[in-house]
Order: structure tokens, then sequence, then C-alpha cells
């Protein structure tokens, strides 16, 4: 092998190898999401973290992808469709009755345009600190405010000790920092 080539070979191997160390240095691990919607007057539908997501209907689900580990200066793109008037259409139309358990066309029509108004939201944040995981929890707060909590301890911190029913939603949003109605 001519040296040229012996050192055009070296290169393209040293390439290689720094590239899969900088896949290493991007390990992703795989955890459950949630979303905790504190505004009553929309619905979330999905979320999404950097594109992986889960849907709005409540519950934990698996699986999310986030780095292993976090590093100072991280950002990510937090992503939510919601429905902005869950009840009505934009002309006032309510939802009309399905009919022994099957949808109408009447309600496939009144749906069609009802998800036609169906907003999607995206906001750009710093990704929080995290050490231990218990996932990743979205928190909807008025406003179209988005928060995202990763850390364990963060989490107990929010959640621990609210209260039930009626002032739930608005603890969180106090504790969170968010605004209770927009301008």
């Amino acid at each position: 092998m001519s040296r040229n080539k012996l050192l055009a070979f070296i290169i393209s191997a040293l390439a290689l190898l720094s590239g899969c160390q900088s896949m290493a240095d991007e390990a992703t691990i795989g955890i459950p999401g949630r979303v905790v919607n504190t505004d009553s007057n929309i619905i979330i539908l999905r979320a999404s973290l950097n594109g992986s997501g889960v849907s709005g209907a409540g519950g934990d689900e698996c699986c999310m992808s986030i780095p292993a580990k976090w590093k100072p200066g991280m950002t990510a793109t937090i992503s939510w469709t919601k429905d902005p008037n869950p009840k009505a259409n934009p002309d006032g139309t309510k939802e009309p009755s399905w009919t022994n358990g099957r949808s109408t066309p009447e309600w496939r029509k009144w749906m069609k345009t009802h998800e036609a108004n169906y907003k999607k939201m995206e906001k750009l944040i710093p990704l929080p600190k995290y050490g231990e995981t218990c996932g990743v929890t979205f928190i909807f707060l008025p406003c179209d405010d988005a928060r995202v909590v990763i850390d364990c301890e963060e989490e107990h911190r929010l959640f621990s000790k609210l209260p039930g029913g009626n002032n739930f939603d608005s603890e969180l949003i106090r504790r969170l920092g968010g605004k209770k109605t927009c301008r």
C-alpha cells in the first residue's frame, strides 16, 4: 500500500472512530411520559419533546427518548396539539350525539370541522436539569405556557402535598409561577 493510501486509510479510520465516539456521547434512555393539563378550557391531544411524545389522555405512556445525561446549555423543543374549544365548533354548534353507540354522518361532519381548529404549538425551552428521572412530565398552564419536568426530586417537590379537587390546578400553577388568567 502506498504511503498516501495508508495515510488516507488512517484518516478515514480515525474519522469513523471519532464519529462513533460522538454518537456514544449522545446516548439516550427510554422513559415514560405523561401530560398534566391545568387549563380546563382546552384539551391537550398530544405532547412531544424533540419529537418523542405521548398522547394527552393521562397516565404514563411508554416510551419517550431523552439524552441519558443532562448537560448545561441543553435545549429542547416542546410541541403540543390542543383542542382550544372542546365543547363546540367556532360557529357555536355543539357536538351531535351518536346513535346506538355509533357515530352519525352529522357527528363525522361536525368532527371534521372541529379537528380543523386544533392548534399546533411549539416552544424552544432550556432542558431542565435532571439526574435520576421518573419520566417526562409535560405540564400545561393557562396562556399556552408549557413546562417540562424530568428530574425525580423536582417532580416530588412540585407534586407533593398538592390539594385535591378544585384547588389542585391553581396550586400547581402557583408553584410553577404561571398565570391564572391571560390578557
